[in-house]
This record gives C-alpha cells, structure tokens and sequence, in this order.
C-alpha cells in the first residue's frame, strides 16, 4: 500500500509540474519561435513521457495485485487516499 501511494504520489506531481507547459501554446510567431516549441515537445514525447507511461503500468499493477491479493484474503477493498485512484 506505501509503494502504491508513493507511486501515485510522484507520478501526480509530476503531472502537476507537466500539465501549465503543455498548456502554453504561445510562441514568438516565427518559424523558428514554431519549430523550438515543436522540438520541446518532440523531446517531451521521446524522453520524458515515456518513463512516466512505464510508471503508470506499475502503479496500476500494484493496485492490480494488491486488491487480488486482499480479495484472496477475504479483506475488504483498498481504497487509495482522495485523489490517487488509478484510472483502470
């Protein structure tokens, strides 16, 4: 359950962090002001998104087995703290 939630926890911060520069869609209205941002987010797409899809496969995982897991042991359900239930 601690793994799950600090999973959860960073993968939410990050996308807290993430979420204002994938809104900005201002450039300096020029081709190279268009082709910098283009290349940002072509960086963004190839090296930082894709550490953070394998994150989320885990986190879902862990939620996976961990609720299995209680079911097998006739438990009741986990239920993640107020904002950290993974989208399965």
């Amino acid at each position: 359950m601690e793994e799950y939630e600090r999973l959860a926890s960073d993968l939410l911060e990050w996308i807290r962090r993430t979420m204002p520069w994938l809104a900005s869609r201002q450039t300096d209205n020029s081709l190279a002001g268009v082709q910098k941002k283009l290349e940002e987010y072509r960086t963004y797409r190839r090296k930082h998104k894709p550490p953070r899809v394998e994150q989320k496969a885990k986190l879902e995982t862990n939620f996976n087995t961990l609720q299995t897991k209680l079911r097998l042991s006739n438990r009741p359900a986990y239920m993640p703290t107020e904002g950290k239930m993974v989208s399965v």
